[in-house]
């Protein structure tokens, strides 16, 4: 597969996906303005209900003085509503306007309650899409770390420093506030009309859902706008992080895209002028397009057209492909491919089917020449002397404790044990607070430190077969600690 095709299909599956959680944070909106427009819709009633007489209410009934009692209920039912919503800073300083305002009259109260529900809604507004924007670059960074390689450093400092940037002169956040008062004053105008013409509430409730429609529907464009904004800076940070000083701009879904985004598509740009609007994604609202690494080497495509087979990321890849041309191993492309393989995605489906299997010969075609391959490459890797640990963790499945109890069975004190399947350590220990089984092997002489081929600093494998005789076991504030020594 060319590298064209590889980085198409990949950002056409992302944006399928991105379109579905789309999906699920537009119900979150639903929500949300639905509770709004329930609650101020309450508020106008009551209002009416209190105030009006025969004809309906007057705009002179509705500026009289509010009571000293008025007041004292508004000032509880704020700080019940601060005290319960957990308001950031901007809310709070919402709320200290419409605090002042409402002791003119009553119907600056009715603004103030009315102003109460705005700011509780659009607080939510603001952590869900802080929350989504945040993921959405976390996300995309772990993403293009796991195909180029170098994660970028500082991940988390970095992603606040995306999502909280400017766009278009302003922040999302900023944006957000301002649709809170754009409809805000909506409202405050369509009560004083309201007023002035003798309105039923009945009337005033279908002017008020549909202005809250548009609001909502301006809401999720700032989003989907916003996410992709975050998710091209995320991209761009990943490949200055890999060397990349190219980049080609992919219209995903080409023939639903539009014209300008299907003008930009294939197009390569330099990475230092990339920039959301003008050569980069978001073009225009709702754009869900992306952009891919480029570069003009043979090593990176012969690594795309083999990533299926190897699954590892860029910078790994080419490093053993570097070890394996050294003077100390010596690897043949088959042998490099089922280390790649075992290293990636293999290593579970193969060690299962080992464990399954007594003899290899009547495993699957594929399977045989694949664990054929992996044995002859670990034979041309230097051996490790020195101690190791293994950590088994089952907390992931449901029967947990049933495999606990299984796998320590297996080993007994003074009996030797064989292990069917290829065997992974390590040289450090690691902290895993989930591991209830840890097993130390003493003097190791036979494991294979694959280390030395890039591929993890720690890790030492061991060759289908080995045998190792268990000098002790024994279990301590619940978990199992067992010690080997090779046979």
């Amino acid at each position: 597969m060319s590298s064209k095709n590889y980085w198409r299909e990949r950002e056409e599956r992302q944006r399928k996906l991105n379109i579905k959680n789309e999906a699920e944070y537009q119900k979150k909106l639903d929500d949300i303005y639905a509770d709004m427009l329930e609650n101020i819709e309450k508020e106008i009633n009551g209002f009416y209900v209190k105030y009006a007489k025969s004809e309906g209410i007057t705009m002179a009934e509705a500026k009289k003085r509010i009571s000293e009692i008025d007041i004292e209920a508004y000032a509880k039912k704020a700080k019940r509503y601060v005290k319960n919503k957990d308001l950031s800073k901007k809310a709070n300083d919402e709320m200290r306007y419409y605090n002042a305002a409402m002791k003119i009259n009553r119907l600056e109260l009715l603004k103030a309650n009315i102003g109460m529900h705005l700011v509780g809604g659009y607080d939510e507004l603001e952590k869900i899409f802080g929350d989504a924007f945040t993921q959405r670059t976390e996300e995309e960074m772990r993403k293009q770390a796991g195909i180029l390689g170098k994660t970028i450093q500082n991940n988390g400092e970095k992603a606040e420093v995306i999502v909280n940037a400017s766009y278009k002169n302003a922040t999302w956040s900023e944006r957000i506030w301002a649709h809170q008062s754009m409809l805000k004053s909506e409202i405050d105008k369509l009560l004083q009309e309201g007023l002035i013409q003798g309105k039923h509430p009945s009337v005033l409730a279908r002017h008020l859902e549909k202005r809250f429609g548009v609001s909502e529907s301006n809401a999720m464009r700032l989003m989907v706008t916003e996410l992709a904004r975050v998710q091209t800076e995320a991209q761009k940070q990943s490949f200055i992080q890999n060397g990349f000083e190219e980049y080609e701009y992919i219209a995903c879904e080409k023939a639903d895209a539009c014209s300008q985004c299907r003008s930009l598509d294939g197009k390569v740009f330099k990475v230092e002028d990339m920039m959301p609007g003008e050569n980069a994604p978001p073009m225009h609202p709702y754009c869900h397009c992306s952009t891919a690494a480029h570069m003009d080497d043979n090593d990176y495509e012969k690594w795309l057209d083999t990533y299926s087979e190897h699954g590892l990321d860029f910078e790994s890849w080419q490093q053993l492909k570097a070890q394996s041309r050294n003077d100390k191993i010596q690897l043949d492309e088959d042998e490099l491919s089922a280390l790649m393989k075992y290293k990636s995605f293999e290593s579970y489906t193969i060690n299962d089917l080992l464990r399954r299997c007594e003899d290899p010969q009547k495993l699957p075609e594929k399977d045989q020449q694949f664990v054929s391959h992996l044995d002859s490459a670990l034979t041309k890797v230097p051996q490790y002397e020195g101690d190791l640990v293994r950590a088994v963790d089952f907390s992931s499945y449901a029967d947990c404790e049933e495999r606990i109890i299984k796998c320590v069975e297996e080993f007994v004190e003074k009996k030797e044990i064989i292990i069917d399947q290829y065997w992974s350590t390590s040289k450090e220990e690691g902290y895993n607070e989930e591991a209830k089984i840890v097993i130390y092997i003493q003097n190791s002489k036979k494991g294979r430190d694959i280390s030395q081929l890039g591929l993890d600093e720690k890790e030492v494998l061991y060759e289908r077969k080995s045998g190792f005789k268990v000098l002790s076991k024994k279990k301590v504030d619940g978990v199992w600690y067992i010690l080997l020594r090779e046979v």
